[in-house]
């Protein structure tokens, strides 16, 4: 009775540790998908930043100017032309 007994609680306890490992690598990918979508969504946020950024460089006052004066000097101001 009692070998039975001890038997019973050996494989209660291997269960036991096989459960909480399972349980404990279950969380670790938990963890690491969730950093993982937190990189993610930090590298989507700079690229954002960076092409709003570059949007309000290329409409910028500045920026226009310095098209312009290009676009005169590779194709003439088309003002003069027409006259």
């Amino acid at each position: 009775m009692q070998n039975k007994f001890l038997k019973i609680l050996k494989i209660t306890a291997y269960a036991g540790l096989i459960t909480a490992s399972i349980f404990s690598i279950l969380n670790g990918m938990k963890e690491k998908k969730k950093k993982d979508d937190r990189e993610k969504m930090l590298l989507i946020a700079r690229q954002i930043d960076a092409q709003i950024r570059n949007t309000n460089r290329k409409t910028s006052p500045r920026y226009h100017e310095k098209n312009q004066i290009k676009y005169e000097e590779l194709w003439g101001n088309n003002e003069s032309s027409r006259n």
